[in-house]
């Protein structure tokens, strides 16, 4: 019997991706349910990432529907494998610069981005990126994806160069974001551990 009271905020039907001769995605199906942490887990070059685009509309698939919950950009915070930091800005000048592209108020950028500082454990925001380590400039660009309180959270290997200890309290507190406030967190990860926690799981094995 099917529950119709279950809600989806991303539905992928059908979908196919091939580069050249390489099939990317072959009738890929995916239901994502509202409120939920979903993880895709598989190695590097297996599709990911492409999937991430696809759902973002920022690649299309050969032949498929995306259907998306949320109409509005602005509720969807993404965080891309490949960092695009401005470098010669401060830690404090990106949070101010993404803040005001989301419209947001001055006293709500500063609230969340001390809120922000403290959770990812993030240098001064004196710092500009281009002295910030690999690990220190991906929790910056998470924290980004997270500064406008999006209702969709789509993060492409967030923590990735980041320690076990403050990994495992990013996922706590996705779990938190899940459980309080009713977020979808989709998350790609090769770390079989992380993949756990995740609500629901799907296995990417292309090469």
């Amino acid at each position: 019997m099917i529950n119709e009271d279950i809600q989806y905020e991303v539905q992928v039907k059908n979908a196919y991706k091939n580069y050249g001769e390489k099939n990317v995605f072959n009738g890929l199906n995916m239901k994502v349910t509202s409120g939920s942490i979903y993880g895709l887990l598989g190695p590097s070059g297996c599709g990911k990432s492409t999937l991430l685009q696809c759902i973002l509309g920022k690649m299309t698939l050969d032949s498929g529907t995306i259907d998306l919950k949320t109409a509005n950009s602005k509720n969807i915070g993404y965080m891309p494998q490949d960092l695009c930091l401005e470098e010669l800005l401060t830690i404090y000048e990106t949070f101010e610069y993404y803040g005001t592209l989301y419209r947001m108020k001055k006293k709500n950028i500063e609230s969340k981005k001390y809120e922000l500082q403290s959770f990812l454990q993030l240098p001064s925001m004196d710092c500009q990126i281009k002295n910030l380590s690999g690990g220190e400039s991906r929790r910056v660009s998470l924290a980004i994806s997270l500064l406008h309180d999006p209702k969709l959270i789509i993060l492409d290997e967030p923590t990735v160069g980041i320690d076990p200890v403050l990994r495992q309290k990013i996922w706590i507190e996705f779990t938190k974001m899940v459980v309080q406030h009713q977020k979808t967190v989709i998350i790609t990860t090769h770390y079989i551990e992380e993949a756990s926690q995740a609500n629901r799981v799907s296995l990417s094995i292309n090469s």
